[in-house]
C-alpha cells in the first residue's frame, strides 16, 4: 500500500485555514512522498497497522519542509504570519527541525538498510 499524505492533514497540522499555500503543499507532497516510500521496507508498507505510523511520519516530514519553505519566502526573515500565529524564521526553523527529528525517529525502524540501496556508476543504468 502506498503512503497517504493529504493537503488537508498538512494544513491542519500547520494551522492553515485558507487556500494560499495549497499548490505549494501539493507540490511538496508530490515531491517528497515517493522519496519517503522508496526509503521504506516494502513489508512495512504492506502492514496496515504500521502504515498508520508511516503516514504520520511522512506527513510530519512534509509539514517540516513546508514550514522551512515558508520561512525562506521574501520578508520572512523578519517573521511571518501563519493563520494568525506570528512566527519568526529562527523559531520556525527550530520547530521544523524538531518535527523532522520526530518524523525521522518514527520512520527509522522501517527504513531500508543502506546495504540494499543500489549504487549505479555515472552514465550507467540499472536496465
Amino acid at each position: 500500500m502506498p503512503l497517504t499524505v493529504t493537503r488537508s492533514r498538512v494544513k491542519e497540522k500547520c494551522g492553515i485555514g485558507d487556500t494560499e499555500y495549497d499548490t505549494a503543499i501539493d507540490n511538496l507532497i508530490a515531491e517528497l512522498v515517493p522519496v519517503i516510500e522508496h526509503e521504506l521496507e516494502a513489508a512495512a508498507l504492506g502492514d496496515a497497522e504500521i502504515l498508520t505510523a508511516l503516514n504520520l511520519g511522512a506527513t510530519e516530514i512534509v509539514c517540516a519542509e513546508f514550514v522551512l519553505q515558508v520561512a525562506r519566502e521574501p520578508g520572512a526573515s523578519e517573521g511571518f504570519n501563519l493563520n494568525g500565529v506570528e512566527l519568526f524564521s529562527r523559531k520556525a526553523a527550530q520547530d521544523a527541525e524538531s518535527l523532522r527529528t520526530q518524523a525521522d525517529a518514527r520512520l527509522a525502524p522501517y527504513r531500508r538498510s543502506l546495504s540494499r540501496v543500489v549504487s549505479v556508476p555515472r552514465g550507467e543504468t540499472t536496465e
